[in-house]
């Protein structure tokens, strides 16, 4: 069964400001999950997002701690206030 991480962003009425910084945080994320190994993102999805990233994990063992990567980079990129994790299961 596959698993995502679904990052979610309520945007403020500055979206433009927003969109920026989520690409931003976005590229990052793509940065630590290519260097990881163990989740990936697609780099087209970032410089597509407005509302949403997806983060595919290769390891349910892995989904944990992924999201505290996730959490973690949040906090750096000032967007914890505006964002919400949600995990997704897959039957394959």
């Amino acid at each position: 069964m596959a698993r995502q991480i679904v990052i979610n962003f309520i945007l403020e009425p500055d979206r433009s400001s927003n969109i920026h910084r989520i690409r931003n945080f976005g590229e990052d994320l793509y940065r630590h999950c290519h260097n990881d190994g163990w989740a990936s993102i697609s780099l087209a999805d970032v410089d597509r997002a407005t509302d949403q990233l997806k983060v595919s994990i290769r390891s349910a063992r892995r989904v944990r701690r992924t999201a505290q990567m996730i959490e973690k980079l949040l906090v750096q990129h000032f967007l914890s206030d505006i964002a919400q994790l949600v995990e997704v299961n897959q039957s394959e």
